[in-house]
């Protein structure tokens, strides 16, 4: 079996996992006998693109993923292929296929170590993994889909987004008239996190040829997502948020938040009511400049 190195990007990518629910992301080659992120590669697998749908709700997140990938050199190679899941969750309802036909695949699960780890047994990561041969001067279809459980950010869990809304009552004057608003604001303010790993298909040949991320809400569209990461190469559709990459070193991350209660112009229009009975709270401003910022970005094309 070709061997690949990779430990170059392990520390970010540990520190990564470890602080978000990022459940599901990039194929990789060889991970187990590999790391997480290339230094050195053996084989001559180039990724000429994927696909990846991601469908976004309260308890479960689903991913259907497609890649394109070709094998430059004349003799065939025969890897492992997998994806790492976060230790704290689970992969339900996976299917792989294999130029269109499904796939068996195992899972297995190993700590990694990085210099400064505050965790001297390491990060336990787990991975789904199944054998692939790829046909000299070919290209193979891979397509995986399988659903994942999102963070679920309540009080104890603060995103910059949240915390404005938890300071607009620290602002509000006693009595104000704006106080039904400011508690439907309150009573929305749960949020969900998820993102995909991008940095573990770096372990393939070359750049990514291109890559095309969706992220759809059934309902309520895109207005509900309140963060996103990142803030390049990307366009508000009105299904959708979406990222279109060329000739991409996948050296970062997606990183989301949505709030399933309100859009973000349902959520403004309910601070620029309140606003209208509180003009003096500061945070309820703080609250509405995030917002209308956002709400900017969507309108973006």
């Amino acid at each position: 079996m070709t061997k690949v190195s990779l430990k170059r990007k392990a520390g970010f990518l540990l520190t990564f996992l470890a602080a978000a629910n990022i459940a599901y992301g990039d194929v990789a080659p060889d991970p187990l006998d590999s790391g997480l992120s290339p230094s050195v590669l053996t084989h001559r697998v180039w990724m000429a693109s994927e696909e990846v749908n991601i469908f976004l709700g309260e308890e479960r997140v689903a991913i259907n993923a497609k890649f394109m990938l070709v094998n430059l050199s004349e003799k065939d190679a025969v890897l492992e292929v997998g994806f790492p899941t976060d230790h704290r969750d689970e992969v339900l309802s996976l299917k792989v296929f294999v130029g269109g036909e499904p796939a068996s695949f195992r899972e297995e699960s190993e700590r990694l170590y990085y210099p400064g780890s505050i965790d001297e047994n390491g990060i336990k990561v787990n991975w789904v993994l199944w054998k692939m041969t790829f046909p000299g001067r070919s290209e193979t279809e891979l397509r995986v889909n399988y659903k994942v459980r999102p963070r679920r950010n309540e009080d104890f869990l603060f995103t910059p987004y949240r915390e404005l809304i938890e300071r607009i009552t620290i602002g509000q004057s006693g009595g104000s008239p704006a106080s039904d608003h400011i508690s439907k604001l309150r009573s929305g303010m749960t949020t969900f996190s998820t993102g995909y790993l991008l940095v573990t298909g770096a372990g393939w040949y070359g750049n990514i040829g291109e890559a095309l991320i969706n992220v759809f809400y059934e309902g309520k569209g895109p207005g509900v997502i309140r963060r996103f990461s990142p803030e390049e190469n990307y366009s508000f559709l009105p299904d959708r948020l979406q990222w279109k990459f060329f000739s991409l070193d996948p050296s970062f991350n997606v990183e989301l938040e949505f709030n399933p209660s309100f859009t973000v112009e349902e959520e403004l229009s309910i601070v620029r009511w309140a606003l209208a009975s509180d003009e003096s709270n500061q945070d309820l401003k703080n609250l509405h400049d995030y917002l209308e910022s956002l709400s900017d970005k969507m309108k973006e094309r």
